[in-house]
């Protein structure tokens, strides 16, 4: 399992926007950035919200360092889609994202930001602590120097969306089973 942890962590370092092999340490942003990225890959949306080919819109709110790592992978690839990356101010119109990460600024506001996403196909992500317990889709968490992911199932089943196997196994917690 460690070793499987392990090989996701460096798939995830390897696309990170400037990673290099003489450069052995990245910002948290940057890790983050790279989970984020990442998780477009193993989640599925439903048929009609994404067409093959299509944009990914990826939307950021109360994080800026964040917005400014994620900002570099503006029109890449991920999977058969382009990723899309906009900032958002106001939680008002953010069910036309398809990954949502909301930072710790937006701690106060995560209960109304998550219940006005209620019938979106809206995977979200955050760090703020307990945010997959709390209802979010994936959380990020640290741990002994490490990032970690928690998933809540019940969240992510509810918004319309597969996860993989993969990345479930992958997890260090899985909510609403």
């Amino acid at each position: 399992m460690r070793n499987t942890v392990r090989y996701f962590l460096l798939l995830f370092l390897l696309t990170a926007p400037g990673a290099q092999a003489s450069r052995t340490e990245f910002s948290a942003q940057q890790v983050k950035s790279a989970y984020v990225f990442n998780f477009i890959k193993f989640v599925e949306w439903p048929a009609q919200e994404i067409r093959a080919g299509g944009k990914v819109r990826l939307c950021v709110i109360g994080d800026d360092g964040l917005h400014a790592s994620l900002i570099a992978l503006d029109g890449r690839k991920v999977g058969e889609y382009e990723l899309q990356v906009r900032r958002s101010t106001d939680p008002v119109n953010l069910s036309i994202c398809h990954v949502l990460f909301i930072g710790e600024q937006e701690r106060r506001r995560l209960v109304p930001i998550i219940k006005s996403l209620d019938s979106a196909h809206v995977l979200t992500v955050s760090d703020i602590p307990g945010f997959a317990e709390r209802g979010g889709g994936i959380g990020l968490l640290h741990h002994d120097d490490r990032m970690l992911f928690e998933v809540n199932l019940a969240s992510t089943k509810k918004a319309g969306l597969r996860l993989s196997g993969q990345m479930l196994n992958l997890a260090a917690n899985i909510f609403g089973r």
